[in-house]
This record gives C-alpha cells, sequence and structure tokens, in this order.
C-alpha cells in the first residue's frame, strides 16, 4: 500500500508540472573563442494550438563591419501533445533572397521540401522532426528524462539524426544568475558541428547556454542575458 501511495503522488506531481509560458523573450551574448561577436534576439509565441519563433543574431562591435546583414530563423507550426510540430521553416542570411534556405513540411503525406540555391529536394519525413531553432524549445514541452536521446532535425538543406547524451545536472553562471541545469551534449563530426545545451529546470528546460564545437574547430558560445517572464512571473500550472 505505501508504494502505491508513493507512486500516486508521484503521477500528481508529474501531471501538475507547469505548462509551457505562451510567450518567451529572450536574449543572448555570443563569444567567439571567449571574445564578443554578437547577440541572438529570440521570440516565441504560442497559445496551444499553433506556435512561432523568430530568432536574430547580430554581429556586434568590430564584427559588424564585415557582417554581410543579420541571420534571421523562423520556425512556424503546430502545437500538439508530443510538443511543437514545425510547418514552415526559414533560414535568412542578411536580405538576399537569392541566400534564403526554406523547409516546407507535409505531415499528411510525410514529406518535407527543401528549398536552397535555386533548388527543391525532398526526403521522407520521420516522426518528431524539429528545425533548427524549435529543437531548442522542443524542450519545454518534452524535458530530456532519459540517458540517451535521439532527434531528428533539418538544417533546411537536409535532414539530419542528433544522437545527444545526458550528460548531468550542473549549476551553470550566466549573466543573469546561477541556474541549476540539465547539460546535454551531441559530439562533434567531420560534417557536422558539436553541440552542448545547459537547460534550466526551474524555467521549463530553456537553454540558458548554448556552446557550438565548430568542425573547423573554432567555438561559438551563447549566454543568456535576459529571459522574459522573469522568475517569479511564471504562468501557473495548467489546470487537467
Amino acid at each position: 500500500m505505501a508504494r502505491l501511495i508513493v507512486l500516486l503522488l508521484a503521477l500528481i506531481c508529474f501531471g501538475a508540472e507547469a505548462a509551457p509560458p505562451q510567450k518567451i523573450d529572450a536574449t543572448y551574448r555570443v563569444l567567439k573563442s571567449g571574445q564578443p561577436v554578437g547577440t541572438v534576439t529570440e521570440h516565441f509565441e504560442q497559445d496551444g494550438k499553433s506556435y512561432r519563433i523568430e530568432s536574430t543574431t547580430a554581429a556586434t562591435g568590430i564584427y559588424a563591419l564585415f557582417a554581410k546583414g543579420n541571420i534571421r530563423l523562423v520556425s512556424e507550426g503546430e502545437v500538439t501533445r508530443k510538443g511543437l510540430r514545425p510547418t514552415h521553416f526559414e533560414h535568412h542570411r542578411g536580405a538576399d533572397p537569392a541566400r534564403l534556405i526554406v523547409a516546407d513540411f507535409d505531415w499528411e503525406k510525410r514529406i518535407v521540401s527543401h528549398r536552397y540555391d535555386n533548388r527543391i529536394e525532398t526526403a521522407p519525413l520521420e516522426d518528431d522532426v524539429q528545425d533548427r531553432i524549435s529543437q531548442h524549445y522542443q524542450f519545454m514541452f518534452q524535458p530530456p528524462r532519459q540517458k540517451a536521446l535521439d532527434i531528428h532535425l533539418t538544417t533546411g538543406r537536409k535532414l539530419n539524426h542528433y544522437s545527444y547524451r545526458v550528460v548531468g545536472d550542473e549549476t551553470t553562471a550566466t549573466p543573469i544568475g546561477n541556474f541549476k541545469t540539465v547539460h546535454i551534449s551531441k559530439q562533434r563530426t567531420p560534417d557536422e558541428d558539436g553541440i552542448d545545451l545547459w537547460l534550466a529546470k526551474s524555467r521549463h528546460y530553456f537553454p540558458v547556454r548554448i556552446v557550438f564545437d565548430e568542425k573547423e574547430g573554432g567555438r561559438l558560445e551563447q549566454q543568456l542575458e535576459s529571459l522574459s517572464p522573469p522568475a517569479g512571473t511564471e504562468p501557473k500550472p495548467a489546470k487537467r
């Protein structure tokens, strides 16, 4: 009987977990090999049925003199029981339309179409595919509860299969304070960058630090500088 009560209490606590917020505004500082080179500004909005994410990376300081415009990522799609399901993804590199990369997801036909460099290529659509920006927000809906994570992701050019491992719980320092986080990691390969994410437990597993281990050998880091809603103003747990 005692074990049954403990199990029921655990299920109740899990069910009472706060729902992801409807809006998030965040900014990150970007460092290249430890030197500040830019900022990332992100806006996320969802209503339980659909979502939109926009992320803009802008160079700062002397690096702004050499940058060819901002990098803008846009993801739109549905909110399902499993979390985010993208239907449209855009990767803008400056204002040149010839450099635009687009992915469109047809979930009924289970096909993803990639448009880039004046070509269109299609591929079979895997279950639970994410795009380059939605994957960071999907953890709010599907926290990492296992030691290994398999994620199918489109870059806008092709579908990739990423294998993450959960490194463990850590305390992560950021410009706006310390967070208790879950650290997950994907190793670098000759063809793909490695990536490490630190997901804040108290912030719906939102990434507060991201490190890209670039395949060319460089290191690019994002550190959270601001986050809204701030601590203490979390939405109340959703009624079930």
